[in-house]
Order: structure tokens, then sequence, then C-alpha cells
């Protein structure tokens, strides 16, 4: 009896152990939160039919990597604060408060805060056809 009672102790020593042990590993990974979005425009393009143009305001967390993608139709990016990194097929850019990125149509990037404390603020002015996505994930 003493024996089984025993185990039974370490067995259940061994499973608290292994249960903090996986507590403390999730919580030292880091939240990164998602990007805020908020759309400042959205309506039909002047003089241009079945056109469409968009103006968002993006908030972007340090440590920030987005999903790979590309926008099918004309889309310049404004840096506000921050850099903002853009990986391509053909190498890397990066942008500083003040820059204007023209993205070239139908390009697969992706965009990244590479900083570790300070937060990337975008304007994105888009141009594609209207009721059809501006941005399209790819593999």
């Amino acid at each position: 009896m003493k024996i089984a009672t025993h185990l039974l102790a370490s067995a259940l020593a061994a499973s608290t152990l292994l249960a903090a042990a996986h507590r403390d590993a999730a919580a030292s990974e880091e939240y990164i939160p998602k990007v805020q979005a908020k759309t400042l425009f959205q309506g039909p393009l002047a003089g241009a039919e079945g056109k469409e143009v968009i103006i968002k305001h993006f908030a972007i967390p340090a440590k920030y990597v987005g999903a790979k993608h590309i926008h099918p139709g004309a889309t310049f990016v404004y840096v506000l604060e921050g850099e903002l990194t853009i990986e391509l097929e053909s190498g890397v850019k990066t942008f500083k408060a003040g820059d204007l990125y023209p993205e070239e149509i139908n390009m697969a990037m992706v965009g990244k805060n590479l900083s570790a404390t300070d937060d990337l603020e975008i304007l994105v002015f888009q141009v594609g056809d209207a009721g059809k996505p501006m941005m399209l994930k790819v593999q």
C-alpha cells in the first residue's frame, strides 16, 4: 500500500511540474497584437467607370510580420511614423516616415515592422475594380 501511495504521489507531483512548465512556456510566448485598420474613404473614382478608390490608415505594432500578398490594382503607401520594411522576390526595401512607396501591381510582397519597440503608421491609397478585393493572399 505504501508503494502505491508513493507512486500516486510521485505521478501527481510530476504532472503538476509538467503543467507548471507548460504554463510558464506559454506565458513566455510574446503576444503581438494585430494591425488596426481604419477606412478613411471608399468610393467610386471620378472619371474612371467601374473603378474604386480606398484610403486606409493602418497602425502596425512592433515586431509585426504580415501575410504574403499581392495588390491587383495601383497601391501607394505613405509612411506616417516608424519604418516599413517590404520583402519582395527581388530583395528588401525599407521606407521611413515621410516616404511614399508606389507598389508594383501583382508583385508578391510581405510587409513588416521590424522595430522591437516602435509602432508603424501608414496611409494606403488603393485603386482597383469596384467591388473586387484590393489585396489577395498568396503562397
